[in-house]
C-alpha cells in the first residue's frame, strides 16, 4: 500500500459512508439554489440591478460593486458554515482509522506510520477541498460569464478556507490520535474555533483578572492558538480585492497546524496497536 493509496482509500471511505455524497448534495444543492434565485440585469455593460427570489433590491449599482459583495457572503458563508459542516464530516476519520483491524490493515503493509497518519490527513483535505472549490468554481464562472468580471480574489479566498480547515483538522488530528473518539475532538475543536475570537478582546479580559500572570496566559494562549476571526477578515478582504495589512494570523497559524501534526505524528508512531 502506497502514500496515495491511503489518501484514496480515506476518499471513498468518505464516499461509501455517504459523507462525500452528503457534501456533494448540499454543494449542489447550494449552486441551483444561487442559480435560480439570483437575476443579475446588466445595462450596458456598467450597471445593474440584482433581484433575490425575484424582489429587487431596490437599486442601481456598479457591476463591481454587485460582483464582489456577492461573492464576499458567499466567501463569509464558506468560511463560517462550511468550516463547521466539515470538521463535523471529517471528525471519525482519524478515531476509525485506530479501530482494531482497521488499523492492523495498514501497520502490516510497507508503508510507515508517519505516512499512514499523514495519507489519513490529506484524504480529509482532499473531501473538504473538492466540495469548496466545487462552490467556488460554480460561483465564479457562473458571476463571471454573466458579468464579464473575472473577480480571481474570490478563487484565492477558496485557498484561503481550506488552508484554514486544514490548520483546524490538524488539532482534530491531534485529539484523535490521543483520545480516540470522534465527538470529544469535534467538541474540544469547536470550543476552541469559538473561543479565539475573544482573544482579540484582551484588554478587557486584562481588565477583569487581578494577576498580570492570567494576562501572559491569555497573550500566549492567543499567539498560539490559530486566529480564526482574523482569517476569516482575510478571507473577505481577498475576496474584495482589498489590501491585507498583515498576513501574520495566516503563518501562524499555519505553523501551529504544523506543530500539532508533528505532536500527533510522534504519538501515533509510539501508540501500541
Amino acid at each position: 500500500m502506497k502514500f496515495f493509496s491511503i489518501i484514496q482509500l480515506t476518499f471513498w471511505e468518505s464516499f461509501a459512508k455517504k459523507t462525500f455524497i452528503a457534501f456533494l448534495g448540499i454543494s449542489t444543492f447550494t449552486c441551483l439554489l444561487f442559480l435560480f434565485a439570483l437575476n443579475l440585469d446588466i445595462i450596458d455593460g456598467v450597471q445593474s440591478n440584482i433581484s433575490v427570489f425575484g424582489k429587487d433590491t431596490g437599486g442601481t449599482f456598479g457591476l463591481d460593486e454587485i460582483i464582489t459583495s456577492v461573492q464576499g457572503v458567499v466567501a463569509v458563508g464558506l468560511f463560517t458554515v462550511g468550516i463547521f459542516m466539515a470538521l463535523f464530516a471529517t471528525s471519525s476519520l482519524i478515531p476509525s482509522l485506530q479501530q482494531p483491524g482497521f488499523i492492523d490493515i495498514f501497520i502490516s503493509k510497507p508503508v510507515s506510520r508517519l505516512q499512514i497518519l499523514a495519507g489519513r490527513y490529506l484524504g480529509a483535505v482532499a473531501i473538504v477541498a473538492f466540495n469548496i472549490f466545487y462552490l467556488i468554481l460554480f460561483f465564479w464562472l457562473i458571476m463571471s460569464i454573466k458579468s464579464g468580471i473575472w473577480n480571481w480574489g474570490f478563487i484565492w479566498a477558496g485557498v484561503l478556507i481550506v488552508l484554514t480547515f486544514a490548520v483546524l483538522f490538524t488539532l482534530m488530528t491531534f485529539l484523535g490520535v490521543v483520545s480516540k473518539s470522534g465527538p470529544f475532538s469535534l467538541m474540544i475543536t469547536y470550543l476552541i474555533l469559538f473561543f479565539t475570537p475573544l482573544l482579540l478582546k484582551r484588554d478587557a479580559i486584562y481588565a477583569m483578572v487581578s494577576s498580570k500572570i492570567y494576562g501572559w496566559i491569555f497573550d500566549g494562549l492567543y499567539h498560539f492558538l490559530p486566529k480564526t476571526s482574523e482569517l476569516g477578515n482575510i478571507t473577505q478582504l481577498v475576496t474584495r480585492n482589498a489590501p491585507v495589512s498583515s498576513w501574520m494570523p495566516l503563518w501562524s497559524s499555519l505553523l501551529f497546524g504544523l506543530f500539532m501534526f508533528g505532536v500527533s505524528a510522534a504519538l501515533f508512531q509510539r501508540k501500541n496497536y
